[in-house]
């Protein structure tokens, strides 16, 4: 099988698992109440779950002494407020802990995919850009063994992709935050970070759309050959 043909049925590949990820990224909040989703899930990632303490029944006042006496002492006011002080102390430090939960057990797995959608389509966008950086960087050198001429159209490429990217960087990327479904991480007040992020984003957008075009170019020319 000639390399054409290889290169030929990867588009195709990656052109179905990017339309598949797109639909899925799209249609599947409507198949789920996506607000009482993300209601339910802040609620879980702020407040955590509280663990399960034993409850003590309480303490019954031992009453002997008042009854052998028949009469009742009276209780000096500063015993009293460190009584209370010491009291209030003890259930600060008995308040039940909180535990980070697992959205797995409390989310069905559907729902779980639906809230970590832009997960996935992030990771198939740097799955895109590898796939791109490979490409144009593998099939030129298999050329070059044979072909001479192909180290001019190599570094065609090269400087294609340089300059993609650099227009990606320049012209299209941002360094403001990102509103990022299930993400709380550190990366999305970095503004380099933001910045690179943006940049592979449209860089894997526009390549992504030249193999579209190059895939529909060739297959409508072949129809009048």
């Amino acid at each position: 099988m000639s390399y054409s043909k290889i290169s030929t049925i990867t588009l195709y590949v990656v052109a179905v698992i990017s339309l598949v990820v797109i639909l899925f990224f799209y249609v599947s909040p409507r198949t789920v109440d996506i607000d009482e989703l993300e209601a339910r899930v802040e609620q879980l990632t702020t407040e955590g779950v509280v663990e399960d303490q034993p409850e003590e029944a309480p303490a019954k006042a031992d009453s002997t002494a008042v009854d052998s006496l028949g009469m009742t002492a009276e209780t000096d006011s500063t015993e009293v407020a460190e009584t209370d002080s010491a009291v209030v102390a003890a259930a600060v430090e008995e308040v039940p802990p909180t535990v980070e939960i697992d959205l797995r057990d409390h989310l069905s797995g559907w729902e779980l995919m639906v809230y970590k959608r832009t997960d996935y389509a992030l990771k198939w966008a740097y799955i895109l850009l590898a796939l791109a950086a490979i490409a144009a960087v593998l099939f030129p050198l298999v050329n070059i063994v044979t072909d001479v001429k192909a180290i001019i159209r190599l570094l065609a490429v090269l400087t294609g992709a340089v300059v993609l990217i650099l227009l990606s960087y320049f012209a299209f990327a941002s360094d403001a935050s990102i509103d990022i479904l299930g993400y709380t991480g550190t990366d999305n007040t970095d503004p380099v970070a933001l910045r690179w992020i943006g940049t592979g984003l449209f860089t894997t957008y526009i390549i992504f759309g030249v193999a579209i075009v190059s895939i529909l170019y060739f297959e409508i020319a072949n129809l009048f050959k």
